[in-house]
């Protein structure tokens, strides 16, 4: 029987900064939570004294140490790929958001915060994204706030849908516009349908606005405790006609 290899959780070290130490901390939790090694991907020095006060701090969590060049850029994406959630310090770097393979949390060093989770959500949205803010919803005992903005289609988009394929092509909701409120909405609540089914203790809170989603994720989740985002399974070509509005927020954030 072959089994699966464990994925771990990723965080950066960029050389004991508080926001640094704060996302290590939480991904430590987190990974302690899921029953995960955590791997530190060091991006100064050897990043050894993290990984002594990590596992001082965390006696039964495995952690292991990734020395790497350059984590930042492009020495960081074929990690992500065989990892169950990266953790990273806000403000995150726009091309990591942009290349990671896996879900990803972005922590503020400032955790007063308390009482609510901020997660961007589209009907691209991967389920693991979804999950993940579930689950950490439900572990901090916070409301959950799924967002979705919504503009109004634009000519060029809605021509580059129907010259898509399968669930990007002519009908589906791709491009990041809706035609209205209504359409946001029920895509929206579409979305969540099983999650609210699933977790019935989940204090889900759905928005529907009508703006810019990296202005709007980035104004919430300003007093958040935590807000989550995912690489977008849209597609090099759509990505770079309609953007990355997460990538945005995060990276303001």
């Amino acid at each position: 029987m072959t089994v699966a290899p464990v994925r771990p959780v990723l965080v950066v070290d960029d050389g004991g900064t508080v926001a640094a130490i704060a996302a290590q901390r939480w991904a430590a939790a987190e990974a302690s939570r899921r029953d995960l090694p955590l791997q530190l991907v060091a991006t100064q020095a050897d990043g050894a004294r993290a990984v002594r006060r990590l596992r001082g701090e965390y006696p039964r969590l495995p952690v292991r140490l990734h020395r790497v060049s350059d984590p930042l850029g492009r020495v960081l994406r074929p990690l992500t790929a065989d990892a169950a959630l990266l953790a990273l310090p806000a403000p995150a770097s726009g091309p990591v958001l942009s290349t990671s393979f896996c879900p990803t949390a972005v922590v503020p060093a400032d955790e007063t915060a308390r009482g609510r989770v901020v997660v961007g959500v589209a009907p691209w949205t991967p389920e693991d994204v979804l999950r993940t803010a579930v689950e950490e919803a439900l572990e901090r005992d916070a409301e959950l706030v799924a967002v979705r903005a919504w503009r109004a289609r634009t000519r060029g988009l809605r021509e580059l849908a129907r010259m898509l394929p399968g669930p990007f092509g002519t009908g589906a909701q791709d491009d990041g516009g809706s035609d209205s409120a209504d359409d946001a909405g029920r895509e929206l609540e579409q979305v969540l349908s099983p999650w609210r089914i699933g977790y019935p203790e989940l204090r889900l809170h759905p928005l529907v606005v009508h703006g810019d989603a990296a202005a709007v994720l980035t104004m919430l989740s300003v007093d958040a405790e935590l807000l989550v985002v995912g690489r977008s399974g849209r597609g090099g070509l759509v990505r770079a006609v309609a953007g990355a509005p997460g990538d945005d927020a995060v990276a303001a954030r």
